[in-house]
């Protein structure tokens, strides 16, 4: 139903922002963490407890790290001699991560020093677990607390130290600082209901984009969906809504995993409603999959820790993920030295290594169109046009939202009709609105509505991926200015176009428009039909499940074929690309283009799909 924000204390280390290594320095100096004679208007600054657990990540360095993305498009290239020569965890360590001699020696030494040591599989990531006396005597840091515009802080003032010959395979340290903030990126609307509706039926997904006949015969028997969620898993709530809604319901078929982490100031989500969503959409479509959620503590350390933990496990084929960071936070933290730049390196390693495992990871566009959060220097949340993270990442398939045709009547008596699929945005009701603002300004869930769309635009972090580049209407684009500066509807807008360079998003969409959406259940809200780009992302994760359970070998990472496919005569697209009543309330679509930023690719014909995909 929606895609969250996440700021959260991220990384500390070395290196340069998107940078994919950074080389260990000769001294023993580890990271520049939060300054304080750079930070302002502190206030209630004291030591944390010397007793208080402390959870760290430490990020080790990539081995033979110019031939990580080699591998990651070599495995997933049809034509490539490596091509579907996936990797194992072990044999990535082998290639990638750091030996077992370097990190049984790094463990010796943490667990001398009175910290709980567990090292991940890949040979790159290391939690460790201890108290904040041990982090100061170890790191020579001196851990406080403050409030910093209004917001808990965790920083150090000095810089965390280790001895050279310890620090040298080590990266980064996640965890000694962090800034607490976290909110939805959109709160898009729900319609309550007394039980399932046929509108909002799971499968009314595979009836719309033709995989009813393909999940018949293929239906992730064998398979495991991963779903990553930083909130709660109710098992009971899930059961209900799959007997429901007539598909397999028992419990046994969801499986739960701790990662770990710590909770970060301000950033607990008490809730279980995006993780009910999730598992719902994805085990409906796919009915004898299995799932396995990926809980963590909604924080840096957690981040890193669900997917390290899913891709070393490897048992789910697809994965899937509704929560999000905008760019421009990134940018923020960075410039106001809140955050040294190196969270899109280390998170591109670990979504590299899925795609060289073969696993098809999805992740949500967001829900607040092209726009996207960014903090400025009084700490201050502001909008602009900022693409999100992970969505943004060249390793996942970026999954955006569309808007079904609909006709229909407001509560004022005015009419909406939409008449044919488009990218949802809020200016399919701007129409409504201009007959009559006063009964949309007296409904705060319909101003939300006319601010809401799918995410999508052009990345500043991550470069154009090799499966993008010459493919018409990439870093290009047409745009609309739909919203004004205080983000209220623009009347008549005029065309933009422009050019860019980087990562494009989405790639694909699919229904997501709360109007036209999809059944949720939990005890605590009852039914609703509800919308939002991480309906999405579940949905193609199930889809890759039946796919895969009629295959012998995983679809691995889709965007190489998908870019390849769309330019061919086998497409599998039915593009979206007019120019008008086509926006994501700022991009729009490109006429006669393969691609454009508001709606990717297009809709996916599931069945030709299954056809033509290698």
């Amino acid at each position: 139903m929606r895609i969250r924000l996440i700021v959260a204390g991220l990384i500390v280390g070395l290196g340069s922002f998107g940078g994919v290594t950074a080389t260990a320095a000769s001294t023993s100096t580890l990271a520049t963490p939060y300054r304080e004679s750079e930070l302002t208007n502190l206030k209630n600054v004291k030591p944390v407890s010397g007793s208080k657990t402390v959870t760290l990540d430490l990020v080790l360095n990539t081995r033979n790290s110019a031939q990580l993305t080699k591998t990651a498009y070599a495995v997933n290239t049809s034509g490539n001699k490596q091509f579907k020569a996936y990797l194992t965890p072990k044999q990535f360590r082998q290639k990638f991560g750091q030996s077992t001699t370097t990190t049984k020696r790094l463990a010796k030494y943490f667990k001398s020093r009175k910290f709980k040591v567990t090292t991940f599989n890949d040979g790159l990531i290391m939690q460790i677990k201890g108290s904040t006396t041990a982090v100061n005597k170890t790191f020579a840091t001196n851990l406080k607390t403050a409030t910093y515009h209004g917001k808990k802080i965790q920083f150090s003032k000095k810089t965390p130290k280790l001895p050279s010959n310890v620090a040298k395979p080590i990266k980064a340290v996640v965890g000694i600082t962090n800034l607490a903030k976290m909110s939805s990126l959109a709160d898009t609307s729900s319609t309550s209901s007394d039980g399932p509706t046929s509108d909002g039926a799971p499968q009314n997904f595979l009836s719309q984009y033709n995989a009813t006949n393909l999940a018949k015969g293929n239906d992730g028997k064998g398979q495991t969906i991963g779903i990553i969620s930083f909130s709660k898993v109710n098992q009971n709530d899930i059961t209900h809504f799959w007997s429901e809604e007539g598909v397999a319901s028992s419990a046994s078929r969801i499986s739960v995993k701790t990662t770990g982490g710590m909770n970060i100031w301000g950033n607990v989500d008490p809730g279980n409603e995006e993780t009910s969503l999730d598992v719902e959409q994805a085990g409906a479509i796919a009915p004898k999959a299995k799932i396995r959620v990926y809980t963590a503590s909604l924080s840096d350390v957690g981040w890193l820790n669900a997917f390290a933990t899913a891709f070393g496990e490897n048992q789910a084929s697809s994965l899937s993920l509704s929560w999000g960071l905008s760019e421009g936070v990134l940018q923020s933290l960075n410039k106001e030295h809140l955050l040294t730049p190196l969270y899109g390196s280390i998170m591109n390693t670990l979504l590299a290594q899925g795609a060289i495992q073969g696993i098809s990871t999805f992740a949500a566009s967001g829900d607040t169109g092209a726009y996207g959060e960014e903090l400025d220097s009084q700490g201050n949340t502001n909008e602009g046009i900022y693409a999100n993270f992970p969505a943004n990442n060249p390793w996942v398939t970026a999954t955006g939202g569309t808007t079904l045709p609909v006709s229909g009547t407001l509560a004022n008596g005015i009419k909406v009709d939409i008449p044919k699929e488009r990218t949802w945005g809020g200016d399919e009701l701007f129409g409504a609105y201009f007959q009559d603002e006063g009964f949309f300004k007296k409904n705060s869930d319909l101003m939300d509505t006319l601010q809401s769309g799918s995410g999508g635009g052009i990345s500043e972090l991550y470069a154009t991926p090799q499966y993008q580049k010459g493919v018409s209407g990439v870093n290009t684009y047409n745009a609309r200015q739909y919203l004004t500066a205080s983000g209220l509807p623009r009347e008549n807008p005029s065309l933009i176009t422009g050019t860019a360079s980087g990562r494009n998003f989405p790639d694909v969409v699919a229904d997501a428009d709360p109007l036209t959406g999809y059944d949720e259940y939990t005890s605590a809200d009852g039914w609703e039909l509800t919308g939002g780009t991480s309906v999405v992302a579940p949905q193609f994760a199930a889809m890759a499940a039946v796919i895969n359970s009629g295959r012998s070998k995983r679809m691995g990472l889709w965007n190489p074929q998908l870019y390849a496919l769309a330019q061919t005569s086998q497409s599998p697209f039915t593009k979206l690309d007019s120019a008008t009543n086509n926006g994501n309330l700022f991009y729009v679509g490109q006429p006669g283009k393969t691609y454009n930023q508001a709606a990717g690719l297009g809709t996916l014909d599931f069945d030709q799909l299954a056809k033509v995909f290698k």
